[in-house]
């Protein structure tokens, strides 16, 4: 059985327009996110340019705006560190200039505190060496320095030997 290829037909403005639009009343993108997109979609990059354009005059995209929200989203609701949050935002398009400015927001201590109640959740007082490798694991995936994650696990295990 032969497949028929499926030819993605050309986007005219209206149509990239429209298409960015649409995307945008779902969520907040970076400009190269709703790029990406409109040129799968089919768009030239002429006609994404303009819609660019026109999405930057009506405040409808900004990356500065876009990566503090993502800042703050990736702290609060995933519990992120910092060098997984500056990951997210390299990925998702964000320049070093928009990242960095919104990554001033983090506070090293304020993750510091953070992090500690999410280690003495991890770990549910069970202080074995396999279950501080995986809780270490666990948390340097999710973007938090060695040296914070293993002061945490050395407060929790003094206050767990006081009790």
């Amino acid at each position: 059985m032969a497949y028929k290829k499926y030819e993605k037909k050309e986007l005219d403005y209206e149509q990239t327009k429209d298409k960015a639009l649409r995307l945008l009343t779902f969520r907040a993108h970076s400009e190269k996110e709703l790029s990406d997109k409109l040129h799968r979609a089919g768009a030239t990059d002429e006609n994404i340019e303009k819609t660019l354009e026109f999405c930057r005059e009506y405040n409808f995209v900004n990356d500065e705006q876009y990566a503090l929200s993502k800042v703050r989203d990736l702290k609060n609701l995933k519990k992120y560190g910092g060098k997984r949050i500056e990951a997210e935002l390299k990925r998702l398009g964000v320049s070093g200039e928009d990242a960095a400015e919104a990554m001033a927001e983090l506070d090293e201590d304020d993750e510091r505190e953070r992090l500690y109640p999410l280690v003495v959740k991890k770990l549910g007082g069970d202080f074995e060496k396999k279950s501080v490798d995986r809780c270490i694991r666990y948390f340097i995936y999710r973007g938090y320095g060695f040296g914070d994650i293993k002061e945490c696990i050395e407060r929790a295990k003094g206050e767990a030997d006081e009790i």
